[in-house]
């Protein structure tokens, strides 16, 4: 299975946490759909309204050049044992195949130590 699963570019301690989203292009009726792409930046809005700069969301899809970036991925994949989408946060593997679930991203963001940006109150200065 694919726990454990690990991407190897480690960033420093102050450095934003990256969650990446992998996915692909999907087939409907109507042809394909970008799906997943759409909801990496749903994904990037809500996580960043909560906890500000310190997440970075990133979208690859699996069939792109950029994915030699990202062998562990392809291997994930490619021995039947990751699904799209894939959920990395902080190089850990959330999930694999489903759904992305911002909940779940949102704990094991918490986990790793990031709370809610406080925000203003309308009105105050």
């Amino acid at each position: 299975m694919w726990a454990g699963a690990m991407l190897t570019d480690a960033s420093p301690e102050d450095d934003p946490i990256v969650v990446h989203i992998f996915g692909a292009f999907t087939a409907c009726k109507e042809g394909t759909t970008d799906a997943w792409r759409r909801t990496a930046a749903f994904a990037r809005s809500v996580l960043r309204a909560r906890f500000g700069e310190r997440v970075v969301v990133e979208y690859h899809d699996l069939f792109s050049s950029e994915m030699d970036r990202f062998p562990e991925v392809l291997a994930l994949v490619a021995s039947g044992q990751g699904w799209v989408p894939l959920v990395f946060v902080g190089n850990e593997l959330l999930s694999s195949g489903g759904n992305v679930s911002l909940p779940d991203v949102r704990r094991r963001l918490e986990a790793l130590g990031l709370r809610p940006q406080l925000r203003k109150a309308a009105g105050s200065s």
